[in-house]
């Protein structure tokens, strides 16, 4: 048994402990990439976790095989970078904080606020950070987490934003109204990945329903057609056939059906009226079994109800005459694009009947009580043939584990089909090494060769936003899809202003180093008078046409000396108290080395207050404030801006969107600095998609106000942000800022990378867009090696859930074996690719056998 001390934990974690605390006070990680620095490269990428959870046992797995190629590769000689990473975007966050917050749905989310919602799900990413860093140190994992990439980052966003660009100059990227996958909790599509991620075995109710013919040889009979989603039927606009199919009408008791001549083992007692082929029955009309559609009158209501051909149909289940609801089926969608059915939802987004179905009206499509009263309903007016419980695979989504539906909606996808593309995925795969080897031409393999279009919008909030700018003037819509934060500055809508900033003349409290906040004291002084003066004849030449001041007594006086020299009417000028100095508080009208004796020894940060008085942070605020309003106010005048040191200061790091470290460094530059009667040249100013402190943020609802303008047109954001899966697909770009920083060490040792690994549901995740992102960049396959793991069971190998209760704490299993037993365990319970049943009992023998052996040998010694 493992020796517990009385903390409980045993021999090896304390002497474990007691190695992490040599590694981590000598500084061996960095030691070891300081001294391998220069040398060959070997290539690693961590994929990204999401530090709002808690790390489990599987991710021990996961860790400790990235861990050991890089260490071994390092003892060889290579330098090996380790670039930790944070997926910090998606539904999986959102959900967390909707539920922190007691929200319920996307309506909710909006009329909370979408910024208050983004910036709870900033917070909200960074939970676990604590925990999960302490996990990595804990179990030997050497990753750089001091200097992570984070996706929410703008460098990060900006790199994204570059890949869809290049996406769309191969003319892939695009929109179309075609069925997806939807989730009605989340109110968003999931990519065909996504999707492949969420299946289940479940029981559903199935119906055959009766469909009476009202028009030709076969009036006042049925046609029979069966579905596993009854709650589609409403929605049904046509029927559809096998042009050479056999059907025939059958007697069953009084009255006549129809259906394929292959179903006919679906009947016991039946007799054959007549048979024919189904081009023979294409044009024949029904009823439709609900009113609610054809009530609504929609555009070609003219065209439904009626029987159709198409090459969908088969006699493999059903019977052969196929229920068509255009709006709800990917095949029933194309025959309506292609014989021109209406296009109308019965169902909202929220996955809810909408006003005008009736009873039906409110009721959700997932609820599984719907099903069983529509059932009802139709029994009860005799258009049901037969019901069953029918056991199928099917789709729930990944995050919320919500029953998926299939429904019609605007997306944007990058056509991965496109020949040319799907060849070079299939080609590049081949030359990558898999272990296991079998993947490589299976599980990913096939999906390669059966490659959909990635969907890769999203009607959310929190995520990196499609950076796509339309007129909204259909059907000749124009799009601008822009690559970074300087084409978004090319393309914003301006005002044509020009501003110029002038620091009052000196003052009294100047000449006696004295900070002041008090607008009623200190007036310039002579040589303040003279400094304004010397200053008039470039002023002059600035054609200034609108004056802003201070109402400070000493900026008041400077702008009436301004306006009376350059004859610009003095009650014109505005005086705004946005601009005024820096609230100093208790240090006012103090010595200003008072103020700075204060701050020695203090980690004085950029929103920190002065006692009494404001912090940098509200300064900036109020100048962010004054100069955005008076841009959207003006149009091409020449605007003067007469303010105090603090305006200087902070104007630019508004004009930047400079973040609060970013700020601090720029108040203590050269940069920042101004003498009084100082004119600063001519600032140009482009507004950015802004947070309440004025810092940049590419998030929405921020970089929704960005207009934009081209060719005399104006153009607005789409609403959609983007799939997840290509924030962390787009990481061996994005982790370094490319091609804006790094371009050189990224195109040359900085991709492929030599060795990734993750468990084995990332084929159709990580491994897949990773592959995808680095075709798509014209770079070919983004790794050389893959271990792709196979996943953590319980002792029964049964999948470890809370609901099943047998979940396996990782810190108790390291206070009782140690991170080294368990990592070895990991390593050598069977083959890297194989699913591992965590038995405790054979973890205890491994100890046993190696480390109690080892630690016997080197204890006699």
């Amino acid at each position: 048994m493992a020796q517990e001390s009385s903390s409980g934990k045993s021999e090896s974690a304390l002497r474990e402990e007691k190695i992490l605390e040599f590694w981590r006070e000598n500084k061996i990680f960095e030691k070891s990439l300081e001294q391998t620095e220069g040398k060959k490269e070997f290539i690693f990428y961590e994929g990204p976790p999401t530090a709002n959870a808690k790390p489990g046992i599987h991710h021990l797995e996961a860790r400790a095989f990235k861990d050991a190629i890089p260490r071994y590769k390092t003892m060889r000689g290579y330098h090996v970078r380790r670039k930790g990473g944070w997926d910090t975007h998606g539904l999986p966050v959102e959900l967390q904080v909707e539920k922190k917050l007691g929200l319920n749905s996307k309506r909710a989310i909006e009329k909370y606020g979408v910024a208050k919602f983004n910036e709870e799900c900033r917070k909200n990413v960074w939970e676990q950070v604590d925990l999960w860093s302490k996990f990595t140190e804990r179990i030997g994992y050497w990753i750089d987490l001091e200097n992570p990439y984070i996706t929410y980052e703008n460098n990060y966003i900006e790199s994204v934003w570059n890949v869809i660009k290049e996406v769309d100059k191969q003319k892939l990227l695009y929109k179309d109204y075609k069925v997806v996958p939807w989730c009605s909790r989340c109110g968003t599509a999931l990519s065909s990945h996504e999707l492949a991620q969420g299946y289940e075995d479940v029981r559903d109710l199935s119906v055959t329903a009766k469909f009476k013919v009202k028009s030709g040889k076969l009036k006042d009979a049925y046609f029979l057609a069966w579905t596993t989603t009854p709650w589609t039927l409403p929605g049904n606009v046509a029927l559809a056939v096998g042009k050479d199919i056999t059907y025939v009408e059958v007697k069953v008791g009084d009255e006549i059906f129809v259906l394929a001549k292959d179903r006919l083992t679906m009947l016991k007692d039946y007799s054959i009226v007549a048979e024919h082929k189904g081009k023979e029955m294409v044009g024949m009309e029904y009823e439709p079994l609900y009113p609610y559609l054809k009530n609504q009158n929609p555009q070609n209501i003219d065209k439904a109800y009626k029987v159709y051909a198409a090459d969908f149909v088969s006699t493999e289940e059903g019977t052969g005459i196929v229920h068509t609801a255009v709006m709800y089926g990917q095949d029933d969608f194309e025959l309506g694009v292609k014989v021109g059915l209406p296009k109308f939802h019965l169902v909202n987004p929220e996955g809810n009947f909408i006003a005008g179905a009736d009873w039906l009206s409110g009721r959700s499509v997932v609820d599984e009580t719907l099903a069983v009263d529509i059932l009802k309903d139709l029994q009860t007016r005799n258009l049901v043939f037969a019901k069953e419980n029918y056991t199928h695979s099917y789709p729930f989504c990944w995050r919320c584990k919500t029953r998926l539906i299939y429904y019609a909606r605007d997306s944007w996808y990058i056509r991965m089909s496109e020949p040319k593309i799907k060849k070079k995925l299939i080609s590049e795969n081949k030359k990558i090494n898999w272990e296991p080897e079998h993947i490589r031409e299976g599980r990913f393999g096939e999906w390669l060769r059966d490659v959909k279009d990635w969907a890769i919008s999203r009607e959310r909030y929190w995520g990196t936003p499609l950076p796509v700018w339309v007129t909204g003037q259909a059907p000749n819509e124009e799009r601008l899809v822009i690559d970074s934060l300087e084409s978004l500055k090319k393309y914003t809508k301006k005002s044509g202003n020009k501003y110029f900033l002038f620091r009052h003349g000196e003052a009294e409290n100047n000449t006696k180093n004295i900070y002041s906040s008090n607008p009623n004291k200190n007036p310039i002084t002579e040589k303040g008078k003279k400094e304004v003066m010397e200053i008039i004849s470039t002023i002059k030449k600035k054609k200034i046409t609108q004056i802003y001041s201070s109402p400070f007594l000493r900026t008041k006086e400077t702008a009436e000396i301004i306006a009376r020299e350059v004859g610009f009417p003095e009650e014109k000028i505005v005086y705004d108290k946005r601009i005024v100095e820096l609230g100093f508080g208790d240090f006012s009208d103090r010595p200003s080395r008072d103020f700075w004796d204060y701050l020695k020894g203090r980690d004085w940060k950029f929103d920190d207050k002065i006692p009494g008085g404001e912090s940098l942070q509200d300064a900036k605020n109020r100048f962010g404030s004054f100069l955005y309003e008076i841009e959207r106010k003006y149009r091409d005048e020449s605007i003067l801006i007469i303010t105090h040191g603090i305006g200087i200061e902070t104007l630019p790091m508004v004009i930047r969107g400079l973040n609060q470290t970013q700020s601090m460094e720029y108040y203590h530059s050269n940069a920042a600095k101004s003498s009084p009667g100082s004119l600063h040249e001519e600032t140009t100013f482009v507004p950015l998609p802004h947070n309440e402190n004025y810092e940049l943020d590419f998030h929405r609802p921020y970089i929704d106000e960005m207009v934009l303008e081209k060719g005399g047109k104006e153009f607005r954001r789409v609403k959609e942000v983007m799939d997840v899966w290509l924030d962390s697909g787009a990481m061996p770009f994005a982790q370094d800022h490319y091609p804006f920083e790094n371009k050189k060490w990224v195109d040359d040792k900085g991709y492929p990378a030599d060795y990734i690994s993750e468990a084995i549901d990332q084929t159709r995740g990580w491994f897949y867009t990773l592959h995808a992102v680095g075709v798509l960049m014209g770079r070919g396959r983004a790794y050389e090696n893959v271990i792709c793991l196979g996943h953590l069971l319980d002792a029964q190998g049964k999948k470890m859930s809370k609901s099943l209760g047998n979940v396996v704490d990782p810190w108790e299993m390291i206070e009782k074996y140690g991170a080294d037993t368990l990592r070895l365990w990991m390593y050598s319970v069977n083959q890297p690719g194989e699913s591992k049943n965590f038995d405790e009992k054979t973890v205890l023998l491994l100890k046993q056998q190696v480390f109690g052996l080892l630690y016997n040998v080197l204890a006699f010694y």
